[in-house]
């Protein structure tokens, strides 16, 4: 491909720019697929979120924002679905299916959550929104910049998970009850 003073030779080229565009469509059909396997996992979600977490002065570590993010949206959906279902939502097997993706992991950033809610059949969509309301603000490490809106079809998926897999936290893609 390349000759020893380090240029490319025209056979080389040639076949360097025939990989690179098979590369973009794997990547775009893995992307699909990734927002299919979400889109299975939780069904038509109801509302849409972007949730972002109180700043923190002075430099952390990449896994320390991810550590703290992934316990409050935990505390966050303990308090949210006891809210809605009261103490034994576990024990019940009742839970509000949800899926987050973070994002703002890198230097400067500030660490946020987007995703989606799907509420079970025939729950009330005035209880949620009081015990969304009620667990965000119970959750000390959450922010004041929020967004909830009910979901639109369209490209709310793909923006989730623009920065790919790496956004994803597994444990936070939840089917819920129907």
């Amino acid at each position: 491909m390349t000759n020893q003073l380090g240029q490319l030779d025209s056979y080389g080229a040639e076949s360097f720019l025939a990989i690179e565009p098979r590369k973009q469509n794997q990547k775009k059909r893995l992307e699909a697929a990734y927002i299919d396997f979400i889109q299975s996992v939780i069904g038509k979600p109801d509302y849409s979120f972007t949730q972002t977490l109180k700043p923190v002065s002075g430099s952390r570590r990449r896994s320390t924002k991810v550590n703290d993010a992934e316990q409050a949206m935990d505390w966050f959906l303990h308090l949210l679905n006891t809210k809605c279902f009261g103490h034994g939502y576990r024990r019940k097997d009742l839970e509000i299916g949800v899926f987050a993706a973070l994002e703002g992991l890198e230097i400067n950033q500030q660490p946020h959550w987007h995703g989606a809610f799907r509420l079970p059949n025939n729950f009330s969509r005035e209880k949620f929104l009081f015990a969304y309301e009620y667990a965000r603000f119970r959750t000390k490490r959450f922010g004041r910049q929020r967004r909830i809106e009910p979901y639109y079809e369209g490209i709310w998926h793909e923006y989730t998970t623009k920065t790919g897999v790496n956004s994803l936290a597994p444990q936070f893609l939840r089917r819920g009850t129907n």
